[in-house]
């Protein structure tokens, strides 16, 4: 190797990935020549603790040695491990011999939920659950049926096999008590899906044909892996009445680049004016989504890119959501990771989640 191709090459790339940027701010990602891979110990971790790196080649051989590992400011890690000083999500790169390595995102935390031991570290078989999404709000006249629909799906051999989502936006969400911006973003998102209201929507990209019992159980069918998910998550969730925190470990059956993504969401929401509602249950809105935990936007709603997590291998996940509403309750919250990864057609799909009430733990699920 040819010091100086490669100080000029190193010298290039920290230029690229932005010196100087904030500490907790995640540097725009370096041109990866896929030759080299950066490895953390962990992704998510509490301040005070020391996290280690490795850097391979495509064969597995170690390279940790003679590799060059560079913190959000462009400064070498001389002994190969970071301890960050200011809580925050902080990106790292590896150089070596003129190729430059993937971005590693660790998230440094105050303090972080305890997950739960693993009760079987060697089980890939996870149990999947699709994510229904109902485009509904107060002034649609046609949403206290969507919401009996729901009902008798959560009552039927669906039961448990599924997460759910109440997205209050768009033209019948004025003056709604489950409206809130991160709806907002999740219904101008999935706009072209939605033809009508209410709408119900399978994942990110497969819409049910109408919002009946037997369509939101064939879209459901259509989506389903009775075999097992491509992940597994297991988390826990605290909090009080300004942040809710969360921890997650995402367990990977199928090796690939995965996306990951938390939901703040809140239950028991009242509204006295729902369109022709009826019955008791019309007027109560459960799993109304009140905030992401990664900025996200009306063309990308996947979060954070955790990179290529190997089968049998686990990807440790953490974040702290904002309550900015004042009429959010936290004892009535909770937090729904989702998963997504790249599908046959390019585009980024959910392939997992898992819900977890504040002040609770949820395990892997295995079948």
């Amino acid at each position: 190797m040819k010091l100086t191709k490669f100080f000029a090459f190193a010298l290039a790339a920290l230029a690229f990935v932005g010196c100087g940027d904030e500490p907790t701010t995640p540097a725009p990602a370096p041109e990866v020549s896929g030759s080299i891979i950066l490895k953390a110990s962990t992704n998510a971790t509490t301040l005070g603790e020391t996290v280690t790196f490795t850097v391979e080649d495509t064969n597995g051989q170690d390279l940790t040695a003679m590799a060059l590992i560079y913190d959000p400011n462009c400064i070498e890690l001389t002994d190969k491990s970071f301890t960050a000083e200011e809580a925050g999500t902080y990106s790292f790169f590896a150089t070596y011999d003129g190729e430059t390595s993937n971005t590693v995102n660790v998230r440094f935390m105050a303090t972080m939920p305890e997950l739960p031991e693993d009760s079987d570290p060697s089980n890939l078989i996870f149990q999947h659950r699709p994510l229904i999404i109902d485009h509904t709000g107060v002034n649609c006249g046609y949403c206290p049926l969507a919401m009996d629909y729901l009902l008798a799906l959560e009552e039927s051999e669906w039961k448990g096999k599924y997460n759910e989502v109440t997205c209050h936006a768009g033209q019948f969400a004025s003056g709604d008590p489950g409206a809130s911006a991160a709806a907002t973003t999740l219904n101008s998102f999935q706009a072209a899906l939605i033809s009508g209201y209410p709408s119900i929507i399978i994942n990110f990209h497969k819409a049910a044909a109408d919002y009946g019992l037997s369509s939101m159980k064939s879209a459901l069918n259509a989506v389903y892996k009775k075999d097992g998910a491509d992940v597994g998550i297991s988390m826990a969730v605290t909090g009080d009445e300004d942040v809710i925190l969360c921890a997650a470990s995402i367990k990977s059956a199928v090796e690939k680049e995965y996306y990951v993504n938390a939901w703040l969401l809140e239950n028991d929401i009242y509204s006295p004016n729902q369109a022709n509602g009826k019955k008791e249950h019309h007027f109560y809105y459960n799993y109304a989504l009140r905030n992401f935990s990664e900025e996200s936007t009306r063309t990308y709603i996947a979060g954070l890119e955790t990179g290529i997590i190997a089968a049998g291998e686990t990807y440790k996940y953490a974040c702290d959501i904002e309550l900015i509403g004042n009429s959010w309750k936290s004892n009535n919250m909770g937090v729904l990771i989702v998963v997504s990864a790249k599908d046959a057609n390019n585009r980024i799909e959910v392939v997992n989640t898992a819900y977890c009430k504040i002040n609770e733990t949820l395990e892997f699920e295995y079948l």
